[in-house]
């Protein structure tokens, strides 16, 4: 009687590891709109050198344009990146978390060659 009721526990216990692979499901997906810059991309804005006709080429249209008090002007590149995650343990616990990040590239121009770059 012991070896059967060690039999039956050891078909449970075998059974249930493996059917719970099968009982969790998750999902990642991320989107990215507006003017998106690569980090890599505005390392190669060398200050006091790169022109603006060089910068659009490297990373494309601002968003928007600002002139200065001072007369220089700046450039904005916006985007956002929107992350969704989700989890589910059947029949136990679902779950799911959303986040957004806004970030954004300036780079300030006198006289048409740049002399700061930053990330917001």
């Amino acid at each position: 009687m012991r070896t059967l009721a060690t039999i039956g526990y050891t078909c449970l216990l075998s059974s249930t590891l493996l059917l719970s692979g099968c009982l969790v499901a998750s999902s990642k997906e991320s989107r990215i709109s507006g003017a998106y810059v690569q980090p890599n991309t505005v390392s190669k804005v060398r200050l006091n050198d790169t022109t603006a006709q060089e910068v659009e080429e490297l990373l494309g249209l601002p968003s928007n344009t600002t002139i200065n008090d001072d007369g220089s002007e700046t450039w904005t590149w916006n985007w956002s990146k929107h992350t969704d995650d989700d989890g589910a343990v059947f029949l136990i616990f679902g779950g799911s978390t959303e986040k957004t990040v806004h970030e954004s590239v300036r780079i300030k121009f006198v006289d048409g060659i740049a002399v700061k770059k930053w990330r917001d």
